[in-house]
């Protein structure tokens, strides 16, 4: 397979000298797997966020098949990659998500801040917070039963220490405070990364990176103060802010986004997997209880996200035969799976439509997905979603298998494959799925 001569800086196509077409059918069989390669910028990886595909990937398709000033959509932009690389394109980004802290990251990443300044409000964050925490311990400990209802304190009684729930309280309420929204979004994402981490960072859960939190016998976590000096402190030093941004972030369904017909150049994105295989609010609620959401309304959150396993009340509609007759299969053996699988297909056809009215005629949409396993069948969703998409009324140009990097992707898989793990029987490998309309 072919591999793209770039280096991984913006430039002008390679091929605009070719037809739109025939950049098309290049880009499908080039190899897409960019393994061992570095993002290199450092705003991919200030905050861990599981299943997130090379920068490089979005990247190459924005360079060969949109200009500057054009629009690039992610419909379920997750952690931002694809608006990142179209920014730093000069194209305009567009991003939906209904996951609090995928718009928080959206926001606090793609904004163009002043280094020294935030610098220096961090550190005056820092330390009011120290001298708070020093000399009002128990007017913290009094503010935090305020803060938090019953479910949530009990959350946050199990996972973190009386002494860290006071330190990262003491600094949520200086960050609070900031006029500034850019400067509040920028420290918020800093408080959440010391928290999300693989190790559980001062949280007493190891795993949280994978979305698969477990408590951590004799864990010992450091000082939430000098977590978040460290962190501010080395994001900054090679941080690269975004010169004059031009994006737009929707708290919005991808089944319902909020754009006008035949009004985007290029949709770059990769859903959820089917029947909740990583359950991305599973591990984001260690951030998002402190900045004032309930366990109850990550719930409802959660409930709404594809994928899920939850099907009571949606519409499941008829799909195409191979959808169907997969959606059979899983039935067969587990009744609540296939519904849930078939909810996820209609779902996603929901997903397809829109996507479909949203990009102009003749311009491409690129799914990245990869198939789950369920019960020990294969759900083939690549090749389903292909089926829906030509239903729907796309051109298929073409399905490119790429091989995941184990040591770059944020997932929990090992080299050898662990045939009883429902996960990591689907964790080598994803499809890059090329539609035209």
């Amino acid at each position: 397979m072919r591999q793209l001569d770039i280096e991984f800086e913006p430039e002008h196509s390679q091929f605009s000298h070719l037809p739109y077409s025939e950049r098309l059918k290049l880009l499908k069989d080039f190899d897409l797997s960019f393994i061992g390669k570095n993002g290199r910028l450092s705003l991919h990886n200030v905050h861990s966020f599981p299943a997130k595909f090379p920068p490089q990937l979005p990247y190459t398709f924005i360079k060969e098949l949109t200009k500057e000033n054009e629009i690039v959509l992610d419909p379920m932009m997750g952690s931002c990659t694809t608006l990142i690389e179209a920014l730093r394109l000069k194209r305009v980004a567009y991003g939906c998500d209904i996951d609090p802290l995928s718009i928080l990251i959206a926001n606090a990443k793609l904004s163009s801040i002043d280094i020294e300044k935030i610098h220096r409000t961090g550190k005056s964050v820092l330390n009011n917070a120290f001298k708070n925490f020093s000399v009002n311990k128990s007017k913290i400990e009094k503010g935090i039963l305020n803060y938090f209802d019953g479910k949530s304190l009990e959350f946050i009684n199990y996972w973190f220490k009386k002494e860290t729930q006071l330190e990262l309280f003491a600094l949520v309420q200086q960050i609070n405070k900031l006029e500034d929204e850019g400067e509040m979004n920028f420290l918020k994402l800093i408080f959440s990364s010391i928290i999300i981490t693989k190790s559980g960072g001062v949280s007493l859960a190891t795993d949280l990176a994978h979305t698969r939190p477990h408590i951590a016998k004799g864990k010992s976590p450091a000082s939430a103060f000098e977590e978040f000096n460290k962190k501010m402190s080395s994001t900054l030093k090679n941080y690269i802010p975004m010169e004059k941004p031009n994006f737009k972030i929707f708290r919005s369904d991808a089944k319902e986004i909020p754009l006008a017909s035949n009004s985007v150049d290029l949709i770059v994105t990769s859903p959820p997997y089917a029947n909740n295989a990583i359950d991305y609010l599973r591990a984001h609620k260690f951030s998002l209880v402190w900045f004032g959401y309930s366990l109850e309304n990550i719930t409802d959150v959660r409930n709404n996200f594809i994928g899920n396993n939850s099907f009571k009340g949606k519409d499941l509609v008829a799909l195409p035969k191979r959808c169907m007759d997969i959606i059979g299969l899983v039935k067969k053996v587990d009744k609540q799976k296939g519904a849930s699988l078939h909810c996820y297909y209609s779902e996603m056809r929901a997903v397809i439509q829109e996507m479909f009215r949203v990009i102009k005629n003749n311009k491409t949409v690129v799914i990245v997905v990869a198939s789950s396993v369920i019960k020990g069948i294969d759900t083939l969703t690549h090749e389903c979603l292909t089926d829906i998409g030509k239903e729907i009324g796309f051109n298929l140009i073409g399905i490119n298998q790429r091989v995941l990097d184990r040591d770059r992707r944020m997932m929990p898989t090992r080299w050898k494959r662990n045939e009883n793990s429902q996960i990591e029987t689907r964790m080598h490998e994803e499809y890059v799925i090329i539609f035209q309309k």
